[in-house]
C-alpha cells in the first residue's frame, strides 16, 4: 500500500511546530487543568459594527495538539469559556475562549485533526 505522504508531511510539521515554536500553557476549565506545548497566533476576521461599517479585528489563537487537550482523563475540545494562561515578563497572562462570528471557537489547523487553533481573547 502506498504511503500517504500528505499525511507524513502534516507529522512531520506538526513535531517540528512543537520543538521550535512552542511554549508552556496552561489549558483550564473550572478547577480541571494541564499543562501543554502552544503556539501563539492570530486570527483576523471583519464584522460590521452598529453603523453597518466593516471593521477588521482580530483574536489570539493558541495551536495545540489535539491528543494533548486531556483533561479530567479524557481527550476534549475547547468550550467557551475555557481559559489558556501563559507566563509573560514573570506575570501570567489569562486567555479566554470566545466564539468568533462564525459560531466557532475553535477549528483544525490541518487536515487530519492533530492541531487545533483555539481562538481566545485577553482578559488579563
Amino acid at each position: 500500500m502506498a504511503e500517504n505522504l500528505l499525511r507524513k508531511g502534516s507529522t512531520f510539521l506538526e513535531t517540528q511546530r512543537q520543538m521550535f515554536m512552542t511554549e508552556d500553557v496552561v489549558y483550564r476549565r473550572g478547577l480541571q487543568s494541564v499543562t501543554l506545548k502552544a503556539t501563539l497566533g492570530k486570527s483576523e476576521f471583519e464584522v460590521a459594527d452598529e453603523s453597518g461599517f466593516t471593521v477588521k479585528a482580530f483574536v489570539h489563537d493558541f495551536l495545540i495538539t489535539a491528543a494533548d487537550l486531556i483533561l479530567g482523563g479524557s481527550a476534549v475540545v475547547p468550550k467557551i469559556g475555557d481559559q489558556v494562561s501563559v507566563t509573560r515578563g514573570g506575570e501570567s497572562v489569562v486567555f479566554e475562549v470566545l466564539t468568533l462570528p462564525n459560531g466557532e471557537c475553535w477549528r483544525y489547523s490541518d487536515s487530519f485533526g492533530k492541531t487545533l487553533r483555539i481562538h481566545t481573547r485577553q482578559v488579563s
